[in-house]
């Protein structure tokens, strides 16, 4: 049996070491990763449903163009991942710290990203339709071309990051901390003329 044809249900790995283990293409159903540490672990096109990634932390490992349908990362960390093309589907968020790795086009529509913290991360192209951000910190990332339709961003911290061409139509965007750099490019995304 390949890992692609492979499904884990019901699996208790709490506390668990993984070290560069493979399980590209396995589909995770209601599994506990709780306390779980992976390191330069594969888990590219993997479906997780319904999977605790509760307090478990994952450095220089491969997520790419997995699905998370209904999973908790509570106090979770991201160190250094690639999780590029990724979608979050009713998953609970707060707190998440990532920090470094690439998540460009990942999918975070409708999410509650509210005090997560994003630190030099690659966020080129995400789509945060609709997701709160209310309070989360998103410094020295790579924001171009992301989409923000909807998006609540009160008391964010983009300072460093670069925002690219940015659309502000129907953001929510009072009280969101810059640097100088970036107000001008969002005057200009506002329709403000610089001269």
């Amino acid at each position: 049996m390949t890992n692609r044809d492979k499904v884990i249900r019901g699996e208790d790995w709490y506390g668990k070491v993984l070290d560069r283990a493979d399980y590209a293409g396995t589909l995770f159903v209601d599994c506990d990763f709780t306390e779980l540490q992976s390191s330069g672990a594969n888990f590219s096109k993997c479906v997780f449903r319904n999977v605790k990634f509760n307090v478990s932390t994952h450095t220089e490992g491969a997520f790419d163009g997995c699905r998370f349908e209904s999973c908790s990362f509570f106090d979770s960390t991201f160190a250094g991942c690639r999780l590029t093309g990724s979608s979050f589907v009713n998953s609970s968020l707060v707190p998440l710290k990532v920090t470094g790795g690439n998540w460009s086009y990942v999918s975070l529509v409708r999410a509650d990203l509210s005090t997560a913290d994003f630190t030099g991360v690659s966020l080129a192209e995400a789509d945060f339709t609709e997701a709160n951000l209310t309070k989360a910190s998103l410094r020295n990332c790579q924001l171009s071309n992301a989409e923000w339709a909807g998006a609540r961003l009160r008391g964010t911290d983009l300072r460093g990051s670069e925002l690219g061409e940015l659309s502000m139509d129907y953001v929510q965007f009072r009280g969101a901390v810059i640097d100088v750099a970036q107000a001008m490019t969002i005057a200009e995304a506002l329709g403000a003329v610089i001269r």
